[in-house]
């Protein structure tokens, strides 16, 4: 239930906004605004409660990339656990995921591709340097072959599209990936027809993920407020993933 513990989740919304500072470099800039009565939405369901808490959120010019909310921590919630070993990120927003997942004993290195100077320079502006954390200012797809136990790609912006599955292709062509996941993936196969992915091959670690997301959802009561994405954009994207995944 822990991803969905209102508790946990204010706390690590409250922690970050302690810890990170205004600030602007080049076309992008961090701010922290207040969020008045304004409900704010949940990873996978629909949430209708009201909220004042302050949100870090990160911009490009008035184009908003991300913002560290209710959202972002449960999305977050099951790379963070299931990362180990030698990690890679690609997308270094404002940190958090990459901050967690550096906390884990099970993690030795976090090698982390962004592609923004800025991005990485207002990054350090709030985070002490991390033995752990190599940051790689270039383009993840043009980078240098490296052996990861896990990868996370989270450059979508909340949005699904066929994106994830041209990058799963390139990243694993590039790489030696042993699990590899994207942000929105169990909201993605937990929307998936079972008629239509019981004939695709499903990563073990997709799978277990999904799971935990669900128990979890489940035992928080929020799955009364399950929202499924899309249902032909899901098809569509699965079938383009079984052309992969069952080769």
């Amino acid at each position: 239930m822990k991803p969905y513990n209102k508790k946990f989740v204010f706390q690590e919304i409250k922690k970050y906004a302690e810890i990170i500072n205004q600030g602007t470099c080049g076309d992008y800039r961090i701010v922290k605004n207040t969020m008045l009565e304004q409900g704010l939405e949940g990873y996978m369901y629909e949430n209708k409660e009201k909220v004042d808490i302050d949100i870090v959120q990160l911009y490009k010019n008035d184009t908003n990339l991300m913002k560290l909310t209710p959202k972002e921590v449960e999305s977050s919630y099951g790379p963070i656990s299931f990362a180990y070993g030698r990690v890679g990120i690609v997308g270094l927003g404002i940190g958090y995921i990459v901050q967690e997942i550096a906390k884990k004993s099970k993690v030795k290195e976090v090698i982390v591709y962004e592609i923004s100077e800025e991005v990485i320079s207002l990054y350090k502006q709030n985070f002490k340097e991390n033995k752990k954390i190599k940051i790689i200012n270039g383009d993840a797809f043009k980078a240098e072959k490296e052996v990861f136990d896990f990868f996370y790609v989270d450059i979508y912006r909340y949005q699904l599209t066929s994106q994830v599955v041209t990058d799963y292709k390139r990243f694993n062509e590039l790489h030696e990936i042993e699990e590899y996941a994207f942000w929105g993936l169990e909201h993605f196969l937990l929307s998936c027809k079972y008629e239509d992915i019981v004939w695709v091959y499903i990563p073990e670690n997709w799978i277990s993920m999904s799971k935990k997301a669900y128990e979890a959802l489940d035992a928080s009561g929020y799955i009364k407020s399950y929202k499924p994405l899309d249902e032909e954009k899901v098809r569509t994207i699965l079938l383009e993933f079984k052309e992969i995944l069952n080769e």
